[in-house]
């Protein structure tokens, strides 16, 4: 029963000796914590009181040292300061020189102008020429090397006031050492320059030697002088030091320092007007040396002894000297500016001063701060032994709940990197230094690199490829830092250093606190949607026939163009082109070759404007050059003409040789528009003014364009009403048949009757129905008016007559035209050997093997077919073999010479002669007088219209002559019987 009453009380004696040891554990750590607190404070005390004595003493050297170098900075700053102004002064030598020598020829110009005015006829031109020679001979500056000069227009020295000897010799040809041609350097210029020039020279005293002029020169227009101003480079460049050292003596230094000019072989040029150097029986002093020699070497600053107002050798005592010496300069010179050392102590001593009244105060805050540090100290022990017995308590509390929250942790850890790593997206983790840490498979397979390679790496290098400290990363992490997401468009590294667009996403990982400690990055690989958006967007913006800009981006680029030219005041050009007879091409060969040709056509105008210009294609034959940052409006026009020189060369085109030209039309900004709409359709209306002034050719806009372009809609407007409202009539010219005098058909003409314009001629309104294609139902209702009224007059008993009606080279194109013939006969009854169709060349050749049956088939209804206006187009031999005519009509441009031109009549006669062996019947038009009557009627001409007979009559009145005349010739003109 001993032993367990033993244990018993060892444990009893063990729990309290535990209970004392935890009760005591405290206290001993706060006596040892109170004991560790004091001796710090004391220790740090007293190394404080050490260290603030030794900083005082340096401190104290470093005043001195400080002292000096201000005073040093103070006089770098004042040799700087002078060193920049005689700077200025080299650099601004040559313009001030250029100045003053446009100041004298300008004084010397209206001297002489003046003088000619005034003298101009009361003398003659070789005395008025002597006069003004010698007028201008003692112009100029003399005294700073200024002098006139003149040159006549074939090289000859009429004048050369600073070099009387070279008066008489002539400067053409003449070339100075560097290969330079004087006359021509001379005449540039004058006339193409600002009038300044530099010119090498051997002046007749010295021969061998060349020399420096400037110049400035201009032209006397009514002799054609060359007529200026020179002056020696040596001679300029000496006034100019001399001003600068007058300068130098005159400039007032700080403090009473010396400032002085020294140049390369120690000679003392000058010195500031507040000192005087000191010298030694009018040598150069040692010091004045060491100034040149620092000078020499790039400058230095410098310590000197110097004697107080004396010279050097003086029997006074010499002071210590700091001088700050420059390097030489272009000229030679060196500057130094030198002050005494001794104006430095007092402020050495105020500083020492100072010092002292504030180690004191400090030395007393020390003591009272220690004293405060020591009661605290104790105060805090206390409550810290207080609150970290509390603390152990809490402490154990805690870890146990943290491994429980750990172990939760690890579970949604492992299901976040599962998740991690199966994602289909690239993902990376990163620090709050944007440092990778871990990256997914998916950003492996994705980007190519593997993880072993961006652990570690900076994110914005390694997969954005960006420079960590680019301005752009660190807007990104701004906006990060502040909204704790960022997601954008980005161009992304590959691992063999290729790029490829990506979306990005970058999300922040907050902590307990709130701060940022990972991000996340997501990668989405774009490259595809990128591609299909680059596809749309250049099928959106682009021709797809040329490759050029079409019209929704040349007019965005337009808009960018016009606020640049308004904010840089510069002009901007627009060139509308449009191919001269494309649509010939396309019908004849095809739209494959036409296709071709317009690429030809865009690649040449591309190859002629800037790269910063745009050339751009609307459709069809259409392109427009828009012409960016124009200094002048001219830089359009000769653009313009490149472009007509470059397309005018021949094409090669799938085996066919092509040529084709353009029609271009100009408006310049800001003058015709300011806007893209305006420009556009002004360079359109100036684009149909070049072709109606003969194609091939360019045409600027004005008003008067815009004028006839208003008109020329408002017809087209007009004309497409003008069939509804029956607004359109016919006239007929009657023809007459020359042997027999009896009226045998005439020609029906169309006419419009505006309600309010009167009558419109044909010239104006049948241009724009051709273009706008309105010929079409125009020409139908010619041709079943005409055949209408033709029957109609049939019907009451008149004579049978052929009616001649012209057709449109588009409805020969149109394969419609067999049909209108047709259903124009069918419904007037009308018999087709009283039909004539009349076809001009154009409408032959536009498109030969479509012409050829079209007219073929119309040819087999019994309808004639007549060429219009022989002669004054191809005139092919070839067309008149090929389709099977019936007539051939002589334009009026041959009759209106017959018979005193003999050309015109050799002309008429082959056409006759050519016409009658085909088997065609000959038409003369124009005809006026009885003398081309009696002419073409000897040269066995058929038939003939022509206001001699009649001219174009309204229906009833050409139905009043079919009754008058009947079959009857006309014994006189009909126009007097009608």
């Amino acid at each position: 029963m001993s032993e367990p009453s033993t244990d018993a009380a060892s444990a009893r004696t063990a729990g309290k000796s535990s209970a004392r040891a935890e009760r005591w554990l405290p206290r001993v750590m706060l006596g040892g914590m109170l004991a560790l607190v004091l001796g710090l404070l004391v220790s740090m005390g007293s190394y404080y009181i050490y260290r603030h004595e030794q900083n005082f003493q340096v401190r104290i050297n470093d005043i001195k040292t400080q002292a000096f170098a201000r005073l040093e900075q103070s006089l770098q700053e004042e040799i700087r300061h002078l060193a920049t102004s005689l700077a200025e002064r080299r650099e601004g030598f040559e313009q001030d020189l250029a100045t003053q020598l446009q100041q004298e020829t300008t004084v010397a110009i209206e001297a002489i102008e003046r003088t000619y005015q005034g003298l101009k006829g009361t003398v003659s031109d070789a005395q008025l020429r002597l006069i003004l020679t010698e007028l201008l001979r003692p112009m100029g500056r003399p005294t700073q090397g200024f002098a006139p000069f003149i040159i006549e227009a074939d090289g000859r020295i009429r004048l050369f006031a600073s070099d009387p000897g070279l008066e008489g010799q002539s400067l053409t040809g003449r070339i100075d050492d560097i290969g330079q041609d004087l006359m021509a350097r001379l005449s540039d210029a004058a006339t193409l320059g600002d009038g300044q020039t530099r010119l090498r020279w051997r002046p007749t005293s010295d021969a061998k030697a060349m020399k420096d002029y400037f110049a400035h020169a201009t032209r006397f227009a009514s002799f054609d002088w060359i007529v200026g101003m020179a002056t020696l480079s040596q001679h300029a460049q000496i006034s100019a030091r001399a001003e600068a050292l007058d300068a130098l003596s005159r400039y007032s230094p700080l403090d009473g320092r010396l400032i002085v000019v020294v140049n390369q072989h120690s000679q003392l040029l000058a010195s500031s007007a507040s000192a005087k150097p000191p010298s030694a029986d009018g040598s150069a002093p040692e010091w004045v040396h060491k100034i040149a020699r620092a000078g020499r070497l790039g400058g230095r600053t410098l310590r000197l002894a110097l004697a107080p107002g004396a010279a050097v050798g003086s029997s006074k005592a010499q002071e210590q000297h700091l001088a700050y010496v420059a390097g030489q300069d272009p000229w030679g010179w060196t500057l130094a500016a030198i002050a005494r050392l001794d104006d430095a102590n007092p402020m050495i001593a105020r500083e020492r001063a100072r010092m002292e009244a504030n180690k004191d105060e400090d030395f007393t805050v020390t003591v009272f701060t220690l004293l405060m540090g020591t009661a605290l100290a104790l105060l805090a022990s206390i409550i810290f032994y207080r609150w970290i017995d509390r603390r152990f308590q809490y402490y154990q509390r805690d870890i146990d709940e943290r491994k429980r929250a750990l172990k939760e942790s690890a579970r949604e850890l492992q299901l976040s990197a599962q998740v991690f790593d199966a994602s289909n997206e690239a993902i990376a983790i990163l620090d709050h230094r944007f440092r990778i840490v871990s990256v997914n498979p998916a950003l492996e397979r994705i980007s190519g690199y593997r993880q072993s390679d961006v652990v570690g790496r900076h994110c914005a290098e390694q997969l954005i490829g960006e420079a960590a400290d680019g301005e752009s990363w660190r807007s990104t992490v701004a906006r990060l830092r502040s909204t704790r997401h960022w997601a954008g468009e980005a161009q992304l590294l590959r691992a063999d250093g290729s790029h490829y667009p990506g979306w990005i996403s970058l999300g922040a990982v907050t902590g307990d606190g709130g701060r940022s400690t990972h991000f996340v990055v997501s990668i989405s690989d774009i490259s595809e949607r990128k591609l299909t958006e680059q596809r749309l967007r250049h099928m959106a913006e682009y021709d797809a026939l040329t490759g050029l800009p079409n019209r929704t981006l040349l007019l965005d680029r337009m808009g960018s163009a016009l606020e640049s030219a308004r904010r840089n005041q510069k002009h901007l050009g627009v060139l509308f082109i449009d191919l001269d007879r494309f649509k010939n091409i396309n019908d004849s060969l095809g739209h494959a070759v036409g296709d071709g040709l317009l690429r030809q056509v865009a690649a040449r105008l591309s190859a002629v404007v800037r790269s910063a210009d745009t050339v751009s294609r609307l459709g069809g034959d259409e392109f427009v050059v828009l012409l960016t940052e124009l200094d002048t409006a001219g830089r359009a026009a000769a653009v313009a003409s490149k472009i007509l020189k470059a397309l005018a060369t021949p094409y090669e085109v799938s085996g066919h040789e092509l040529s084709i030209t353009p029609s271009i039309g100009i408006t310049v900004s800001p003058e015709d528009g300011d806007n893209r709409d305006l420009l556009l359709k002004n360079a359109d209306a100036a684009m149909y003014s070049a072709k109606e002034n003969g194609r091939n050719s360019y045409q600027f806009f004005t008003p008067e364009l815009n004028e006839r372009a208003q008109t020329r809609l408002t017809l087209e407007t007009e004309l497409r009403r003008a069939l509804l409202r029956d607004e359109f009539s016919l006239h007929f010219q009657p023809q007459f048949d020359l042997a027999s005098g009896r009226l045998v058909g005439a020609e029906a003409l169309l006419r419009w009757q505006h309600p309010d314009r009167g009558m419109i001629p044909p010239d104006q309104f049948i241009p724009i129905a051709e273009e706008t294609g309105l010929i079409l139902p125009i020409g139908a209702w010619v041709l079943q008016h005409a055949c209408s009224l033709a029957q109609t007059w049939r019907n009451e008993g008149l004579q049978d007559m052929s009616i001649a009606v012209n057709i449109s080279a588009l409805q020969v194109r149109r394969d419609i035209l067999e049909t209108t013939v047709v259903d124009a006969l069918g419904n007037s009854g009308l018999p087709a050997h009283l039909l004539e169709l009349e076809v001009t060349e154009s409408a032959l050749m536009a498109n030969q093997d479509e012409a050829t049956s079209t007219l073929a088939a119309i040819h087999t209804l019994g309808v004639k077919l007549a060429i219009d206006d022989f002669g004054t187009g191809y005139s092919s031999l070839a067309y008149l073999k090929r389709f099977k005519l019936d007539k051939l009509k002589i334009d009026r441009a041959f009759v209106r010479g017959l018979p005193e031109d003999a050309e015109d009549a050799h002309l008429t006669e082959a056409i006759i002669g050519i016409a009658h062996h085909m088997g065609m019947a000959v038409v003369a038009e124009g005809i006026e007088t009885e003398a081309q009557a009696a002419f073409l009627t000897h040269l066995k001409c058929d038939l003939a219209q022509g206001y001699l007979y009649a001219k174009p009559l309204k229906p009833d009145a050409f139905r009043q002559l079919l009754i008058k005349l009947g079959d009857h010739p006309a014994s006189k003109p009909a126009s007097s019987t009608a």
